[in-house]
């Protein structure tokens, strides 16, 4: 049944309050219809309880109030009642909150450090952290370009946080500026109140929250095994210095240079290069394609006028585009006496 009615439907209404005892044919004159469209209408009127018909040819409009009891008075008597139901629910599932709160202080006073297996109980630990944050929340995301699950799974938090007044930095590698959905998601981020840097290396991924607690993973080259969740204030304190170092050092946005300025990302292969490092290793840690970090080498070798890794190397020390590697101290034997 359609709840809806037309102007010719009020018209019709109109009529009735006027005079309840118009036949079909009366009122099909005076509106214009034919009658069994005037009986269909009166019907339909009296489906939305704003007719009630007396007998085959007496019709009596009912005002819309009584209409509304009739119609929506059970309706809404359920909608009450459904409403009362959730309002129990919600009742006993929140009487569970002082257990769950003690368990959960009980089980970080025990455990300082927990481990936790496979992506979606990270996943699930990630949420709950998030939901429970007040302050801040810092991340580290190494690997450049980031996956579209990983994209969707993690933006709806990051706007929940932000809506409710967290603070959001994150610390991602340059690389990702280079793939259009993560440069989407960054744009997003910094849209929707987040802060975002990025860097030319990040030593592994993590995530402060509240600068009181730290998610780090199992292993660094499969996120996917699982991660730590640390809550011993020392080695919080670590992270979360670990974190301000490379944010610190970190650029907020893609700035002009000049052509003999390296960028963070050169400065870090230029800096892996030097330390004997493979282009395989250096690729991955930098979030590139072994190609495209080869381009750059090819490239660093060329602009330094190397011959090899290794004269690149010297020569980017010479020219102060990194920092020298500090010499390890020499052992001596002792005299015989």
């Amino acid at each position: 049944m359609s709840s809806s009615y037309d102007p010719l439907d009020i018209e019709l209404y109109r009529a009735e309050l006027q005079k309840p005892r118009y036949t079909d044919e009366e009122l099909a004159q005076g509106l214009g219809l034919d009658p069994a469209e005037v009986r269909r209408r009166r019907e339909h009127l009296a489906e939305l309880r704003l007719l009630r018909q007396v007998d085959e040819d007496t019709w009596v409009a009912v005002s819309p109030h009584a209409a509304a009891d009739a119609l929506l008075g059970d309706e809404e008597k359920e909608l009450e009642r459904r409403r009362t139901e959730l309002a129990r629910r919600r009742e006993e599932l929140t009487a569970l909150t002082a257990e769950y709160l003690e368990a959960r202080s009980l089980r970080s006073s025990a455990a300082h450090v927990e481990t936790l297996h496979g992506l979606e109980t990270v996943r699930a630990a990630l949420t709950e952290l998030a939901a429970l944050c007040t302050t801040s929340v810092d991340s580290m995301v190494p690997g450049g370009a980031q996956s579209d699950s990983a994209v969707r799974a993690a933006l709806p938090l990051d706007k929940a946080q932000l809506a409710r007044g967290v603070a959001l930095r994150s610390l991602f590698l340059d690389s990702a500026r280079s793939h259009p959905g993560t440069q989407r998601y960054l744009n997003e981020l910094r849209e929707a109140g987040a802060e975002v840097r990025t860097t030319g290396l990040l030593p592994t991924r993590l995530v402060l929250y509240d600068r009181r607690t730290a998610v780090v993973p199992l292993d660094a080259q499969d996120t996917a095994r699982g991660a730590v969740v640390v809550h011993d204030p020392p080695l919080v304190a670590l992270l979360v210095h670990l974190f301000d170092l490379y944010w610190g050092q970190a650029a907020s946005d893609a700035a002009p240079r000049h052509e003999d300025q390296l960028s963070s990302t050169e400065q870090a292969i230029l800096r892996m290069m030097a330390a004997g490092q493979l282009d395989e290793a250096i690729s991955r840690q930098v979030g590139m394609s072994v190609r495209t970090t080869r381009r750059i080498i090819s490239g660093l070798t060329r602009r330094l006028g190397a011959n090899s890794r290794f004269q690149a190397g010297v020569r980017a020390v010479a020219h102060g585009w990194i920092a020298p590697r500090p010499a390890s101290q020499e052992t001596t034997s002792s005299p015989r006496a």
